[in-house]
């Protein structure tokens, strides 16, 4: 049982060890690019997703800003409303109180003037 290593056998090892270690190498390579592959298609789909929630969220703004400004327009008109309504109310509540005296001093005098 002895063994000859011959040149053409240290080839032959030499290169079958090498061939090894480059199907390993080839191996190990491809499962690291199928993981990228993969880290690559989750990040896309996490930026569209991320994507499709800032045009919600962009959407929502506008529609906010827009509620926003029709309320920033009402308001004035509102406003005014509410102080002519005061003001009207305050000019009715004048004259009757005119008016219930003016009743009054009707009242006096002619109850004055029977007895």
């Amino acid at each position: 049982m002895i063994f000859e290593l011959t040149m053409t056998n240290l080839i032959s090892l030499a290169g079958l060890f090498f061939g090894a270690l480059w199907a390993l190498l080839k191996v190990i390579g491809g499962q690291a690019e199928r993981r990228a592959n993969e880290q690559f298609a989750a990040l896309q789909a996490s930026l569209t997703n991320l994507s499709v929630d800032m045009r919600r969220e962009a959407d929502a703004a506008r529609q906010l800003e827009t509620s926003f400004l029709k309320f920033q327009a009402e308001l004035p008109r509102d406003y005014v409303r509410r102080d002519d309504f005061v003001h009207v109310l305050g000019t009715i509540n004048t004259r009757l109180d005119n008016f219930a005296l003016r009743v009054e001093r009707v009242i006096d005098n002619r109850l004055g003037n029977v007895q």
